[in-house]
């Protein structure tokens, strides 16, 4: 009786395992039941999901999917198609995602890793779509990884020694915790790819230094009041940044720069900034921020569109203006041409009288040191204004 009841658990156990571990056996679809080893296909958060050798599986449009630990193997492939989910997973229940030797990811859908990302080899990795690791992502000793498109990662990054890690085609990887590396690890990409809470590194590597993470940003701000356009952008970390420039543009395409910022540095707090455009124009324009790093290297961040509605006005510039020097007329608007500008003297005396016919805004005339009146009128607009003759 012993005996039967033995054998009984022994087969009872067998059947267990065998349905925590799904394998998947070839190359094709996810959903064909076939493809998995025993027929047991990983659907399930408790089956713990990996590839035989050199095989490489489709999640498909539309196929939604929740499993336990994936590890793929050599050679071995995993694409998610555009209205496909793999959770790898869930809330409360971390699982991990290990990437073998030479495997690669593609993701045009949704990929959410609740525990961490562990490149024990190489990984190649195309995201197009979403990709984000709830926890950490950890590289071995040698082990590299390549992006092409954005992952997001809750947790932090650690890389061992001469880890490497390139990222092209527009991608970034954007860290909310650390980034800590070993001796010899290598970042290579353009600068901004790479943004994390901050950074620590060991001998011979590149990636606090490469440029590659001047700055996380955490926003950037416009408001437009009556007077000009207020600008307010905040960073949670800087490395090495020299300072920032707010650009302007009428058309979105060519910027100059007008407001220049200097930055903190190096910090690992928060830092907030603000800025000023003091001349905006009446309509639409662009702005841009721009930050540049010590040794150069620059990186700009997202554009803005801001439509200014205050009050139109006509100024003389520069004020004061020095004795003999010619005086400029400068509109924050494309004012109705022509325009009649007439010069007094605080008294009210009527000194001279001219009408303007175009954007040419500058008067030739010549005034003795002391406080003037200019009066600006066109069938539209109207007005007064100071200036001094030093």
């Amino acid at each position: 009786m012993k005996s039967l009841i033995g054998c009984f658990f022994i087969i009872f156990c067998a059947a267990r395992s065998g349905f925590s571990q799904a394998v998947f056996n070839t190359t094709g679809s996810w959903e064909t039941v076939g493809n998995w080893l025993a027929s047991n296909i990983g659907d399930d958060i408790s089956e713990d999901v990996s590839f035989n050798n050199s095989k490489s599986a489709l999640i498909n449009n539309g196929s939604t999917y929740t499993i336990g630990n994936l590890t793929l193997g050599n050679n071995d492939g995993l694409t998610i198609n555009t209205t496909g989910f793999l959770n790898v997973g869930a809330s409360g229940t971390p699982k991990d995602f290990n990437a073998g030797n030479n495997s690669s990811l593609t993701v045009t859908g949704t990929l959410i890793i609740w525990g961490d990302l562990i490149v024990i080899n190489n990984l190649s990795l195309t995201v197009s779509g979403t990709m984000i690791v709830k926890g950490n992502i950890q590289m071995s000793n040698n082990a590299t990884l390549s992006v092409s498109g954005s992952i997001q990662v809750d947790g932090d990054f650690v890389a061992n020694n001469n880890a490497a890690v390139t990222i092209s085609g527009g991608g970034h990887i954007n860290v909310d915790g650390t980034l800590d590396v070993g001796n010899n690890a290598n970042l290579t990409g353009p600068p901004g790819s790479f943004t994390a809470g901050n950074c620590t590194q060991g001998s011979g590597s590149t990636f606090c230094n490469s440029g590659t993470l001047p700055v996380e940003l955490l926003f950037f701000k416009a408001k437009a009041t009556l007077q000009n356009v207020t600008f307010n952008w905040a960073t949670a970390s800087e490395l090495n940044s020299d300072y920032f420039e707010v650009e302007k543009s009428d058309d979105g395409m060519e910027f100059m720069p007008f407001s220049r910022i200097n930055a903190q540095g190096n910090s690992r707090v928060k830092i907030d900034y603000e800025a000023f455009d003091e001349k905006p124009t009446i309509g639409k324009a662009y702005y841009r921020l721009r930050q540049v790093d010590l040794d150069g290297k620059q990186v700009e961040f997202n554009v803005l569109l801001v439509e200014f509605t205050g009050l139109r006005s006509a100024k003389v510039y520069p004020n004061p203006v020095d004795n003999g020097n010619e005086i400029n007329l400068e509109f924050n608007f494309t004012p109705a041409y022509p325009l009649q500008v007439s010069l007094y003297d605080l008294s009210g005396k009527s000194l001279e009288r001219f009408q303007m016919n175009s954007n040419l805004a500058s008067m030739p005339i010549r005034l003795s040191p002391g406080m003037y009146v200019v009066k600006v009128s066109s069938p539209e607009y109207s007005s007064v204004s100071k200036f001094l003759v030093r």
